[in-house]
Parts: structure tokens; sequence; C-alpha cells
């Protein structure tokens, strides 16, 4: 099989690990495939030494602008696929070639669009992200009904996507992600101290402003309670919201940002503190979720159908939106050490789920449906 994958889109965050993860798995499982990887050169950096059957090529779509992507995407893409006599072409961005000679796969990373909730928030944005964001979900949607099959990386992205394009029902499989293997080799211990780390991206679905307002509530009980989130305090609008927010509740001392932290960083993150909340109210999986289990650490997520996929019953959970309840989640695992010890030892176990090697010979299985 000859296989052209596209990833420049895979720039950060879930995405990114995702190719990480599934890249070495899919060579080894089929050393015989010949490939065509076109992803960042970051990206590439990272990877290992691949078979000499696989090609790897630069690509920086992403610094095309909108509308410079879309065209590469839509005229010089088919012809790369063309040129290397592709059977397949498989995208981990958002978009496929609306027309291609050779059959497509999509995988539907992004939630969000799937989501009225989403477009209800959106509307409290600047125009011109609403209006870019409207054009992204035309391009999405026939996208999604040009590609032979689509992949979901859990049960509920798919439905997701199933309940908005009903037609798109029979051509969407789940291939359930991994993590990386540094969250394998290290065991989370109760450490001393309250630092309660929240992990992700700050964007427009994550809840960093509902963790950082119970933070009030939290200190009357946990006087050395701190906050440590990734990301920077000015890597978007919606994290200067949150260290505004702090400010204004007069915890602003209490909260820490930790900057851009790379992922074999996070390890060490998780390991200083007593529990990871995810907060979010829109994931397609949770990957920050799934590397705390793998670890066997505590955490508190938001109880959504994709949380709630990933954890299972090693999670504990709070309903999205609601300060009240993060604060009651964040405080049973704090108050309560035996309850801590035990979730500890269900997500172990729990993170043993969530492996590459499953979802590369999935994402394998979708490619060969794609040639039937």
């Amino acid at each position: 099989m000859r296989v052209l994958i596209y990833a420049p889109a895979a720039r950060m965050g879930g995405a990114r690990s995702h190719v990480l993860g599934v890249v070495p798995e899919l060579a080894a499982i089929a050393p015989e495939d010949e490939v065509l990887l076109l992803a960042q050169p970051d990206l590439i950096a990272e990877l290992p030494r691949l078979p000499p059957t696989w090609t790897v090529k630069a690509e920086v779509a992403h610094q095309r602008g909108f509308v410079g992507r879309f065209v590469w995407e839509q005229r010089t893409l088919p012809r790369v696929a063309d040129a290397w006599r592709a059977d397949v072409l498989l995208s981990f961005g958002s978009f496929v070639p609306l027309r291609s000679q050779c059959p497509t796969v999509l995988e539907a990373g992004n939630a969000l669009p799937f989501t009225r909730a989403y477009w209800n928030v959106l509307r409290r944005e600047p125009v011109r992200l609403q209006v870019e964001e409207h054009a992204r979900w035309l391009l999405l949607r026939a996208s999604f009904r040009a590609a032979a099959r689509v992949l979901a990386p859990t049960r509920a992205m798919r439905q997701d996507v199933v309940t908005r394009l009903p037609e798109l029902g029979p051509k969407v499989d789940v291939a359930l992600w991994g993590v990386a293997p540094i969250f394998r080799n290290v065991r989370w211990r109760d450490p001393s101290g309250a630092v309660v780390l929240g992990v992700s991206k700050h964007g427009i679905n994550k809840e960093f402003d509902v963790l950082i307002a119970a933070l009030p509530h939290l200190r009357r009980s946990y006087h050395g309670i701190h906050l440590v989130l990734t990301g920077a305090r000015d890597e978007s609008r919606w994290s200067r919201r949150s260290a505004a927010l702090a400010e204004r509740l007069g915890v602003a001392e209490r909260v820490c940002f930790a900057g851009d932290v790379p992922n074999a960083g996070v390890p060490r993150l998780i390991q200083q503190a007593r529990l990871l909340v995810f907060p979010t109210w829109c994931e397609s999986f949770g990957l920050p979720l799934a590397e705390a289990l793998a670890m066997g650490a505590p955490a508190v997520a938001a109880d959504i159908p994709a949380c709630r996929e990933v954890g299972a019953d090693a999670a504990w959970y709070y309903a999205p939106g609601e300060v009240a309840s993060l604060s009651a989640a964040i405080d049973d695992l704090l108050r309560f050490p035996e309850a801590t010890a035990g979730m500890a030892r269900l997500a172990y176990e729990r993170g043993k789920q969530f492996d590459w090697r499953d979802n590369a010979i999935a994402v394998r299985q979708t490619l060969q449906k794609a040639l039937e």
C-alpha cells in the first residue's frame, strides 16, 4: 500500500502527540508500506528512524494563512498524491482535498464545531473570529463528506460527528488514542503539599477560569493550596482572561503559569501535584487525562462523554461550568487520602488501555477499508 500522510496541522497538543505516537507504530506494523509523510520540520526532528520505505518531507502549511492553505490543500496536495502514486491519502488535519484521484481518510480530531455550545460561545468572540470559524465549518463539512472514511479518537467524538452529519454514520471508525511511553515509565506517588495541576492549552473550550474561581473556596480549608497551570498567562485571550480573574479574586499569588511545557516535561509536573484537573466543556479525547491515568495519578475531569469514556471509574468528575461542583471534587480528593490512593490504583490500571500500537492497527484497518 502506498500512503500519503498529510500532517502539517499537527503543530501542538493532542494532534502533535498523536502523530508522534502513531507514525512509528504504523512503520512497525507494516514496514512494507511505502509512505510519504508531510509534516512540520520540528515534528520530523522528534521522530525516530523510520524504515527506508518511508519518505519524510517538511511542509509548513500553517504559515500560508487560511486562504493560502486552502489553495495548497485543494490544488497542490492532490498533485503531490498523484505524483507519489498514492493509493490512499491520510490527513491528520481538519481538511482533505475535495477532489482527489485516490481515496482520502480524514481524522476528526476537533469536537468543537460539532457542538451547539461552541457556536453559542463563539457569539461572544470577535466578529472576525466568528467569520473565520464559519468559513472553516463549511470547508470542514465538505471535507467530511468528500472523505472515503473518517477516523474518530473516541466513540463520543464519533457520536458528535454523526449527530451533526447523520449521513456520515457508515464511514466513521473509532481508533482510540494512546499515550507516550514516558507516562508509563514514571509512577505517580502522593507528594507532600497541596499543588493542584491544570494541564492543557488555554483555548475557547477550556475552563481554567472555573478552576481559578474555585481557588478561594478551597483556600479556606487548604491554606497552602496552589494552582500550577501549563501555558503562559499571555499565550491567548483565554489565558489572559484567567490571569485577570485571578487578580480580581485576589489569588494571583496562588496561581503559577508554568509556560510552554514540552510533553516530556509533563510527567514531572504530574509527580509534583496532589492531583490533576482537566477543566474543559468539550473534547474529542482528552489526552492530558489519559496521560495522568497512565502514571496512576488521581484526576478530576469534566463530566462530558469523551472524558467519561477515557476516565471511566478511574477519575472524579465535575459539572462543566460549575465552580461549586469542581471545588467539591477537588476537596474530596484532598480531604480523604484513602480515596486518593484508591483512585490512583484505578487510574494506573485504566491507563493501560491507551496504546499507540493499538491505535496504529485501527488506523491501518481504516486505510484498507478506504481502498475497498
